[in-house]
């Protein structure tokens, strides 16, 4: 079971379990009044027994005057004791006073909630272990569904072996006939196919890949030498304001810049300038490209507003930043060109 498993797991279970658990609750708190009621009402019945037989020995006996107040059969509660009053056929003056102590009543009350408080975590450790059944059968075909996307995923990599493992070696033989720069630009694309080869193999693994120094700076001169062999009929300036060290993953940073530096390349128009500006805390990528329209929606999924393309690469970039603390901004202008600024984390 994958984090995104585990993850969706727990928070069903915490749903499932939440849901019942309160409908338990009510259940037991009304249950638990109707019980503590029910033991006033045999308590008082227990007395009129003893206005009888006069031989209960769990009750006290006394008299009390009688007075228009006064209501009989009915239970009275003091700060030490609970009464009732009765009739006494042989008194027109007083009236039978029997009483418990509400320290015993307190007692009886306080079995009665262990009772049902042990009845209670019983019933919640059941209910616990339905919720978790009921989780797993509700994420079955879930689960199933990205078993299949996985499946898929991996028969894909296992295709591409092959055709790559030829360019790879051809490339190496046509190195050593002759030099070129298209050699160079099929040979750096080919290791960034195996590069996101790599990041779905880790991807289906479940495995992060781990945080490390990284020279900001060497790495976006490495991008940038890499597109300006691509595109040779763009201006790439890089700007060095300041000295940056990040510790990151190095794999995710590249693939943002990637995704910026791309757009900015495919975007643009012939003879225009691509500008990368360095500083303390922040990352600048600037354009004369086309511009956008709806630079608020541009990191939707499938949102685009040309055919090029399906609309999803600036939403993985705000995912990737997302998972990299990094906060991204996107400034442009229709006609003459998009800002991109990259927020660093300290």
């Amino acid at each position: 079971m994958n984090r995104s498993e585990r993850e969706s797991l727990f928070k069903n279970f915490i749903v499932f379990f939440t849901l019942l658990e309160l409908m338990l609750t009510l259940i037991f708190f009304f249950f638990y009044t109707d019980k503590k009621k029910d033991i006033y009402e045999l308590l008082l019945k227990r007395m009129q027994v003893c206005s009888y037989t006069l031989s209960c020995k769990d009750f006290d006996y006394d008299f009390y005057p009688k007075n228009s107040k006064a209501i009989i059969n009915r239970l009275y509660s003091e700060r030490d004791e609970i009464y009732a009053l009765f009739p006494l056929p042989t008194s027109k003056k007083y009236y039978l006073k029997i009483s418990y102590k509400r320290s015993q009543l307190q007692e009886d009350i306080e079995k009665l909630a262990l009772n049902i408080l042990t009845l209670f975590a019983f019933a919640s450790l059941l209910i616990m272990f339905l919720s978790f059944i009921l989780t797993l059968y509700t994420l079955k075909p879930i689960r199933q569904a990205l078993q299949i996307n996985q499946e898929f995923i991996k028969d894909i990599l296992h295709d591409f072996n092959t055709p790559i493992s030829a360019i790879v070696l051809n490339l190496e033989m046509l190195k050593k006939e002759c030099q070129s720069p298209f050699i160079d630009r099929i040979s750096q694309s080919v290791e960034t196919i195996l590069s996101l080869q790599e990041n779905f193999r880790l991807f289906l693994k479940n495995i992060k890949s781990e945080r490390s120094k990284v020279n900001i700076n060497q790495l976006l001169k490495e991008r940038i030498k890499c597109f300006s062999s691509t595109y040779p009929n763009l201006h790439f300036h890089f700007e060095e304001r300041a000295k940056v060290t990040l510790f990151t993953q190095q794999d995710l940073f590249i693939r943002i810049i990637d995704n910026l530096l791309s757009n900015a390349c495919k975007y643009n128009k012939k003879g225009g300038f691509v500008r990368v500006i360095v500083e303390r805390h922040r990352v600048i990528i600037e354009d004369s490209g086309r511009g956008i329209k709806n630079s608020k929606r541009v990191f939707d999924r499938f949102y685009k507003e040309s055919d090029r393309g399906i609309g999803i690469g600036l939403s993985i970039v705000k995912k990737l930043c997302d998972e990299l603390d990094i906060k991204i901004e996107i400034e442009s202008e229709v006609g003459k060109g998009t800002r991109v600024i990259l927020s660093l984390p300290s």
